[in-house]
């Protein structure tokens, strides 16, 4: 096998498949070849093993992923202990506020959604457990990154920059850092439209019994309700609470 960078050369490439049916869906043979760069027998060895190991599907002359990867995703949830007593608050707090609530955690300088839940009035997002997002964009991102030492916001930042997804998106260091304070003071977070247009959202940082970082509980809804007494005193309030109570049932599980 060839190697470089460090990396194997035929892994990368199998990846470069999955990675290709996860953004573009069903695809043959010849297109997939022919958008990744690889001879049409590079391709078919490839999804010939990943079907083989049942991670990709074969489907009349076509491919698509298999829901092999929806088993991984799920155990490593459930991996976590301290998961269930979250989703358990994920939910409660969605249907106490009527609101989206979810909870993210950070992964190789990314926030990925780990559990959501839309209360009765949420507004619709493209967003699902295992999606990623800047981690800068989001408020339990912002909750994450406000924990952690200057050191690894520095990484975050040289790793993947300040990518904006909005006009409101953080988009600079110096407003990053300023953020990052004001999250710190006060206990939570905020995202103003980073993420979504119209879209407002309030993150805290959950933490384990040694101050670890776990993870960010966010609120979200839309501008017309996220303002005023319950943006400012009304949802931080509870979401505080929220926290202080998982944090101390996490230390005693």
């Amino acid at each position: 096998m060839t190697e470089y960078n460090g990396t194997i050369a035929s892994v990368d490439k199998a990846f470069d498949t999955l990675e290709y049916l996860r953004e573009n869906g069903k695809s043959s043979l010849s297109t997939i070849a022919t958008d990744l760069g690889f001879t049409k027998s590079t391709a078919h060895r490839h999804l010939k093993t990943l079907e083989s190991r049942e991670y990709v599907v074969g489907d009349d002359g076509s491919y698509r992923l298999s829901l092999r990867f929806l088993d991984f995703g799920e155990f490593t949830r459930r991996r976590h202990t301290e998961y269930q007593l979250i989703r358990e608050k994920v939910e409660a707090l969605a249907e106490q506020t009527n609101e989206r609530v979810q909870f993210m955690v950070e992964e190789h300088g990314r926030a990925v959604y780990v559990f959501q839940q839309s209360g009765q009035h949420a507004v619709e997002a493209d967003t699902y457990p295992g999606k990623r997002v800047p981690i800068h964009a989001s408020a339990a991102g912002l909750a994450i990154l406000s924990k952690v030492g200057s050191d690894a916001v520095d990484e975050v930042v040289s790793r993947h920059g300040l990518i904006r997804l909005t006009s409101k998106t953080i988009a600079d260091r110096e407003t990053l850092d300023e953020e990052l304070h004001k999250a710190r003071n006060r206990g939570y977070s905020i995202n103003d439209q980073g993420v979504i247009e119209g879209l407002r959202a309030i993150g805290a940082p959950v933490t384990g019994p040694d101050d670890e970082v776990i993870g960010g509980l966010s609120i979200s809804g839309p501008l017309n309700r996220m303002e005023g007494e319950r943006f400012e005193n009304d949802l931080p309030s509870l979401l505080l609470g929220v926290t202080n109570e998982l944090e101390l049932n996490i230390a005693y599980q």
